[in-house]
């Protein structure tokens, strides 16, 4: 019990800090969001037309601050200290400002964008896993075979092809040479929003290529580490006693040498989740998938820092989440480390 409390602790402080990070950043970086938006509204492209504004002293003004507070959630005039816990206040409740570029709430915009992120980066990283996994375990029970040699080469090779060319090459080649999928977009236009065979159709078939593209991500490396992880429990003790005990190979490969094979990968594997609403970015943009990586793309592209902050922070609100999921169910899969997580 003392080992949860601590890790969610710690979970809760790191969320805390980089939250805290971020509201120094928002009012102190140069150039930053209040600056930006303090621009914006001079020029006219934000709040008042440029000739309501007080051009000699715009932070200063009302209007500035009443539109500060609308976008970034804080009040330049005000107290620093009190600037931080209205922000930190409205960032807690869900309030995380309003996007320049889209001119509505950035929750509006970010979270219908979560379950299509989430759909795409879960069943590609679980994909991923799981073929690396028994790719790699047939690679290693082969050891030293033509199927091993051609295989491990094969996975070098893929490891180091960046997983967006492999994307922007299946977009042309199946897309736009021979037409299996679509150029881009999540769902059919002309199918009704629903649980229905075109409509899912039409979703999964949007969603191939970015989910192959992003499983091939990290599969090289996976699987070989996989190769390598069930060569060593293949050369351990346990393994020739219990085949000198009689006990069936096919059962003690399957039971005890894969799983301890896969334990030090099943962290990385929780790690990769938490790394979703990141690591979509660039597969979202190629493919036009309307997730969070593609609007965090667009926020770049504009200079929208409210919508920017908010997905920020949710990829690090889930790589928190990811991190401290991985310390408490390792213990599950490995009772070894349970029972050493018993002395904290």
């Amino acid at each position: 019990m003392n080992y949860y409390l601590k890790r969610g602790l710690q979970a809760l402080f790191t969320l805390w800090a980089v939250l805290t990070i971020t509201f120094v950043l928002t009012r102190w970086m140069p150039g930053g969001p209040v600056d930006f938006l303090r621009a914006q509204m001079i020029a006219g492209n934000v709040g008042p037309a440029s000739g309501e504004v007080t051009v000699q002293d715009p932070a200063g003004s009302e209007q500035f601050d009443d539109l500060a507070r609308r976008y970034v959630n804080v009040v330049p005039s005000a107290p620093i200290h009190e600037q931080y816990f209205t922000w930190m206040k409205a960032t807690l409740t869900g309030d995380l400002g309003r996007s320049i570029s889209f001119s509505k709430p950035v929750e509006a915009v970010v979270v219908p964008a979560i379950p299509w992120t989430l759909f795409l980066g879960t069943v590609g990283i679980i994909t991923s896993f799981v073929v690396r996994v028994v790719i790699g375990a047939v690679l290693a029970y082969r050891e030293g075979s033509w199927l091993d040699f051609g295989g491990s080469t094969a996975l070098l090779w893929i490891q180091s092809v960046p997983f967006f060319l492999i994307g922007l090459g299946l977009l042309y080649v199946t897309a736009y040479q021979w037409g299996w999928f679509p150029l881009g977009g999540r769902v059919n236009p002309d199918a009704t929003p629903g649980i229905n065979w075109p409509y899912v159709a039409g979703v999964l078939n949007h969603a191939a290529l970015p989910v192959f593209s992003l499983a091939m991500a990290s599969f090289g490396s996976g699987a070989i580490a996989m190769r390598a992880n069930s060569i060593q429990e293949l050369g351990k003790d346990y393994l020739r006693v219990a085949q000198l005990r009689g006990i069936n190979l096919r059962r003690v490969t399957t039971l005890y040498v894969a799983r301890n094979a896969i334990l030090p990968m099943y962290t990385g594997m929780l790690i990769q989740l938490g790394y979703i609403f990141s690591g979509a970015i660039l597969i979202e943009t190629i493919f036009n998938y309307k997730g969070l990586g593609f609007y965090l793309f667009r926020g770049i592209q504009a200079r929208d820092y409210p919508l920017m902050m908010a997905v920020f922070i949710l990829i690090t609100v889930s790589i928190v989440i990811a991190m401290f999921v991985a310390d408490v169910t390792y213990g599950w899969v490995d009772p070894r480390v349970k029972r050493d997580s018993e002395s904290y």
